[in-house]
């Protein structure tokens, strides 16, 4: 499953007005428009961007299954940006 930052910003789109509840007390005031799409984009793209620069300094070791931990020598975390 490749990594794609449209899904990403979507996916943050879609938790703003919780968090918004969470954090303030009361529902969003106005529904969020294209500035904070734009925004979440920019966030999603940013971060999918240095986790590709990072990807082998990430994940150091895996355990699949609750098996012992594998030493990963080489990641390919499959980032798309729109």
């Amino acid at each position: 499953m490749p990594l794609v930052a449209n899904e990403l910003a979507n996916a943050m789109m879609d938790q703003l007005d919780d968090a918004w509840l969470i954090v303030k007390g009361d529902p969003i005031p106005s529904p969020p428009g294209e500035d904070a799409r734009i925004m979440f984009l920019a966030i999603a793209r940013g971060l999918l961007v240095y986790m590709e620069q990072k990807q082998n300094d990430t994940i150091k070791t895996i355990a699949l299954g609750g098996g012992s931990a594998v030493n990963v020598t080489s990641l390919d975390l499959n980032i798309t940006s729109p």
